[in-house]
């Protein structure tokens, strides 16, 4: 079940930046860029919807696992052979697709056992790492169709093999939603009412501005010393190494400590994008705000009462990921670098004033 997780995570991590950067690439604008990204997302959620439930054979999982694959690698060198949106259109539906049968043979396997398993940071470290080294230099594009082709080709193979390991009536406790069975950030009904879990909320939507920019941002590095592919890997360590790191110490921490190391991380990364100077912004703000993203959906892994409903549609969760990603990019679209900065400051006051005013709350009560 671990080689299975960090599969999916590869899947899902690669192809949310592979597509994102196809996408840059081929789209008139980068509002139509991130568009497509939400696209991606929007379809991830459709699939998994369906492509998670119990009920589908192993044989026909694994010949769309099959199917997926091939369509995926065909959308990716078609699109750098003069395919362009139509190309990148059908390599991110078909991905979307895969990364949703994957997430289904994960949460297969996970029903063959009584007991819940442990949380599944390892192996979204290995697959974060898998990802990252695939992905390279996001902005060559004719180099990245074959690393993702070959990427796309091995995972699914592999996961077609793990299907077969599958019982056909495995049964075990419910999870909250198919996709990703469990291990993807997701809050309870009501959760924003509460002010000490906001900088929680908006460190896990933190992710979603700066994965859908990473390859903007790389792009902007370009030039300086910073490498592209050496801001992508950091990014990535810096989201589940913090994670990795904290893991044996952070069952036992407090809310009230997790939204104030979160709330910290924030500030710091809006202080380093408004002041630093080229590329140090944007790697500071990589670093910072990754790690307060590792730091909130690690702590909601360990903490059941924060975890999503049990059996929400994954497709909800995604439509309103997709929106806000379609928001994002109007933002860039318009002011460019300043664009993405102004939303991740943004989301930093967001976590100070909540922070400050649920302080503030306890005292009067008090």
């Amino acid at each position: 079940m671990t080689l299975g997780r960090a599969c999916a995570w590869a899947l899902l991590l690669s192809g949310w930046i592979g597509v994102g950067s196809f996408a840059m690439v081929f789209s008139s604008s980068t509002f139509v860029a991130f568009t497509l990204v939400a696209v991606w997302l929007l379809g991830l959620g459709a699939a998994a919807a369906i492509g998670t439930r119990g009920g589908i054979s192993r044989h026909l999982r694994t010949l769309a696992l099959l199917i997926g694959a091939l369509l995926t690698v065909c959308g990716l060198n078609w699109s750098v052979r003069g395919g362009g949106i139509p190309a990148v259109l059908l390599s991110l539906v078909s991905w979307a697709v895969l990364t949703a049968l994957a997430s289904g043979v994960v949460r297969s396997l996970r029903l063959m056992h009584r007991a819940l398993p442990e949380p599944p940071v390892l192996a979204a470290g290995v697959g974060a790492l898998i990802a990252g080294i695939f992905l390279g230099d996001p902005g060559d594009l004719p180099a990245l169709s074959v690393r993702l082709s070959i990427l796309v080709i091995g995972l699914s193979l592999l996961m077609s093999f793990l299907q077969y390991r599958v019982a056909e009536k495995a049964r075990s406790p419910g999870c909250r939603a198919g996709l990703f069975d469990c291990s993807l950030p997701a809050w309870p009904t009501g959760a924003w009412r509460d002010l000490e879990q906001w900088p929680l909320l908006l460190s896990g939507l933190a992710m979603l501005p700066m994965m859908a920019g990473l390859p903007l941002m790389a792009d902007w590095c370009r030039t300086t010393a910073i490498a592209p592919q050496l801001l992508l890997m950091l990014h990535l360590a810096a989201m589940f190494g913090v994670a990795l790191v904290l893991r044996p110490w952070l069952a036992g921490w407090s809310l009230e400590f997790l939204s104030l190391l979160c709330t910290v991380l924030l500030a710091a990364g809006a202080l380093l994008a408004l002041v630093a100077t080229q590329p140090w912004d944007l790697l500071g703000l990589a670093l910072t705000h990754g790690a307060a993203w590792g730091l909130s959906w690690s702590g909601q892994l360990w903490a059941p009462a924060r975890r999503g409903q049990q059996n929400s549609s994954p497709l909800r969760a995604a439509a309103g990921y997709a929106a806000l990603t379609v928001a994002f990019g109007l933002a860039v679209d318009a002011f460019g670098p300043m664009g993405l900065t102004s939303v991740h400051v943004a989301i930093s006051a967001g976590a100070i004033l909540a922070l400050l005013m649920a302080r503030l709350g306890k005292k009067a009560e008090i």
